[in-house]
């Protein structure tokens, strides 16, 4: 796996970026187009920069027309793709998730990846890179029926469990990289995972977040649980897939309970 292109900082910065962050005054109100403000503050952790929908299989086809509302919401252009890459997968209540690129790879215009709820609720996570809003990392936002779009983003990175500023940059100084979004897993599961990747050639100290040989830095893991977000720092064997092809063995990943 290759060091992402696109780099965060270190969060506990992040939440004193974002307390200065505020909400729609009252619900009497119509809440700014696309809140574009909070699109420029900076967000979760990142995607790689070749960050196309992971997974195999997935289509090039029309947007499907139940995510052209929240990406025009985001004042992000849709009529310039007649095709994007478009994963369909099973979601609650029957309903259909849905992960889209536009288009796969490093010069992506953005991502999406849907989360169906409970109760007619829709979780979102998306990263937008210029159509023509451009957004400083993941964001993370939550519909419920007949009200507009909510950014759940400064909420995520209050609730805490990440690595520090100070622990960040005791990683980076031993060649580690910044935080960035694993979603390799995203069109089976509903949890992304945050990690910061060693340099090969020197691994990192031990000690209680390093994983996978010292190889990498755990983050925390990202989880929708049918109404809202989760930060977790340890999930299941059926919430994150170790021991898969492509992944790294369960015993070398403490932070995921075996049955």
């Amino acid at each position: 796996m290759s060091t992402p292109d696109l780099r965060s900082i270190g969060l506990a910065a992040l939440v004193a970026a974002c307390t200065a962050c505020t909400t729609s005054a009252a619900n009497t109100r119509p809440p700014a187009p696309a809140r574009i403000a909070s699109f420029h503050d900076t967000g979760l952790p990142p995607l790689p920069g070749a960050s196309g929908s992971p997974g195999d299989g997935g289509n090039y086809e029309a947007l499907p027309r139940q995510l052209a509302p929240i990406l025009d919401y985001l004042k992000c252009d849709t009529t310039r793709s007649s095709r994007v890459l478009v994963h369909r997968i099973p979601g609650l209540e029957g309903r259909t998730d849905y992960m889209v690129t536009d288009p796969a790879g490093y010069h992506y215009r953005y991502w999406l990846r849907t989360f169906a709820g409970t109760g007619g609720t829709t979780g979102y996570l998306v990263q937008l890179n210029g159509c023509p809003v451009r957004s400083t990392g993941m964001r993370a936002l939550i519909a419920r029926a007949g009200e507009p779009p909510e950014d759940v983003t400064v909420p995520i990175l209050k609730a805490g469990g990440f690595p520090d500023a100070v622990a960040m940059q005791k990683y980076i100084r031993q060649g580690a990289s910044e935080l960035y979004a694993q979603v390799e897993q995203l069109d089976r599961v509903p949890t992304v995972r945050w990690v910061s990747e060693a340099d090969p050639d020197q691994p990192l100290r031990r000690d209680a977040r390093a994983f996978d040989r010292r190889a990498f830095v755990h983050g925390g893991f990202l989880l929708w649980a049918g109404d809202h977000f989760e930060v977790k720092q340890k999930v299941t064997l059926a919430q994150w897939h170790c021991g898969s092809k492509g992944y790294v063995p369960c015993k070398d990943d403490p932070f995921v309970e075996l049955p």
